[in-house]
């Protein structure tokens, strides 16, 4: 077999070398010219993407204010050492905010908490204010004192139906069976006789009877 023998094809396998020289020659050029090219945009887009990536991976802002703020909260000098003491039913929530432990948010619901009942009679009443934990008590009762004297006293032979609702012990249908009590028997001839309203049992009547009364 002669070399000529080798490089003898057909109409249809010279055109298959054709286009696959053609291929590779296109390639060659390419790779050639490729460096003198301008950028193409998609290029540009994701160097920019790249760039904006970049600038949040490194920002943690949020998380540095966070924990600043929350150093300077606990380690702010407080004005504890300065109070003497602070009387539970005449003090304002400015007043409470010098606790280490009570938030504002706290000191204004003991002042409101406080407006509701009439007034406090005992310490421990603090507990029943929302946000107020045992820590937070501990933190302050041993600087308050207490004038039970102040409690405003409800007359529950002369409140109406709105105001008994209108106390935190006493709920709507409470209230009402308080009036329809007083309204079908007459009016209580001593504050133990609330309890046989029904609903009221000694548990609640020990909580409720320091606020009642029946006479002015």
């Amino acid at each position: 077999m002669g070399l000529k023998d080798y490089f003898a094809f057909n109409k249809r396998q010279r055109n298959g070398i054709m286009v696959l020289l053609t291929i590779i020659a296109g390639m060659m050029i390419y790779l050639i010219v490729s460096d003198y090219l301008p950028p193409s945009p998609a290029t540009e887009d994701f160097s920019a993407f790249k760039a904006d990536m970049t600038k949040v991976k490194f920002k943690a802002p949020d998380t540095t204010k966070q924990i600043v703020k929350q150093t300077d909260t606990l380690g702010r000098p407080k004005k504890l050492k300065q109070l003497t003491t602070l009387e539970l039913n005449t003090a304002d929530s400015t007043d409470f905010e010098d606790f280490p432990l009570i938030s504002p948010k706290v000191a204004r619901t003991i002042v409101r908490f406080r407006n509701a009942l009439g007034g406090y009679y005992d310490k421990k009443q603090l507990l029943e204010v929302y946000g107020m934990d045992t820590s937070a008590y501990n933190s302050m009762i041993n600087h308050i004192t207490l004038d039970v004297s102040l409690v405003e006293k409800l007359n529950i032979n002369k409140a109406t139906e709105k105001a008994l609702t209108h106390h935190p012990y006493i709920h709507k249908v409470l209230a009402k069976a308080i009036y329809n009590y007083r309204k079908t028997n007459g009016p209580f001839n001593k504050v133990s006789d609330i309890m046989k309203v029904e609903g009221i049992d000694k548990e609640l009547y020990q909580k409720l009877s320091p606020y009642l009364s029946i006479t002015n």
